[in-house]
């Protein structure tokens, strides 16, 4: 990956990729295909509330290599052909409107009709989300300005039936003068939407069992399809090991206890900032 150009950011895609080939590794292979789903749904509906660019339309037999290049096994395929695309002069809007958009549709048609394997498909889907997420900040369409205020959504990983643990997080970022939604017991459906409506920018995930660990890693995924410039932590419990959540999932950091979080999302603040 020594090829560079201005508003990819490729070691994000190549971290996201590695991150993604470890859910494969990792989860059952139901689970898996839940999240492929969910990305191949959200991303072929991306154009939905975006502001009106004018996008070339991309050729279906360029959609179609496109897609040829996500099922393949080495990320770099995908990788290279957006940046052979960028150097022809395709802009941002249109690699995310044109191409990434475009090559969800047609990942999930070929999954319909049952012309993709289990990799192919789940290679596809994760190559997708790379890039979507190697798509650097600045695109309008895609994210806005950092707010950098003391505002934060807490929230239980779904199918968590203890809150007791993020409620003491809350009260205790809350004297320290934050404000906190607080959402336990939420199912990932309304949970998903209520972060497309309230448009977090620090999102806190409380998990206390490794069993919801699929829970965990669907909705991170979620999250970042929803609000990709938003950091997102998790407090874990002590059965759960940290380094393997970060290989795992696509989260910013863990949180350990209360005074470290202050600094590790005050550090994360100003850099975003």
């Amino acid at each position: 990956m020594k090829r560079n150009l201005a508003s990819l950011d490729i070691d994000v895609f190549a971290r996201t990729a590695s991150i993604f080939s470890a859910k494969r590794a990792t989860l059952a292979p139901e689970a898996v295909e839940v999240v492929a789903g969910d990305i191949v749904r959200r991303l072929a509906q991306s154009t939905t509330g975006t502001p009106n660019f004018d996008v070339p339309p991309i050729p279906e037999e360029s959609l179609d290599a496109f897609c040829d290049a996500l099922i393949l096994p080495d990320p770099d395929a995908a990788l290279h052909f957006i940046e052979d695309r960028r150097a022809e002069g395709i802009s941002l809007p249109g690699v995310y409107l044109g191409y990434i958009s475009g090559g969800a549709r047609c990942l999930g048609e070929r999954w319909e009709r049952d012309e993709l394997s289990f990799l192919q498909v789940t290679c596809g889907t994760g190559h997708l989300y790379a890039l979507m997420r190697a798509l650097r900040s600045e695109i309008s369409f895609a994210s806005r300005k950092f707010d950098n205020r003391r505002v934060a959504l807490f929230a239980t990983v779904p199918g968590e039936e203890h809150g007791v643990g993020i409620t003491v997080a809350a009260d205790l970022f809350r004297e320290a003068g934050w404000e906190i939604d607080l959402e336990t017991g939420t199912e990932h459906d309304e949970l998903v939407a209520h972060v497309e409506k309230t448009r977090p920018h620090i999102i806190g995930l409380s998990l206390s069992t490794k069993h919801r660990l699929d829970a965990l890693v669907r909705l991170v995924v979620a999250l970042r399809l929803v609000v990709p410039g938003a950091i997102v932590g998790v407090a874990a419990s002590a059965s759960v090991d940290a380094e393997h959540l970060r290989d795992l999932v696509d989260i910013d950091l863990v949180f350990s206890d209360a005074p470290s979080a202050f600094r590790e999302l005050d550090r994360l603040m100003r850099l975003r900032a």
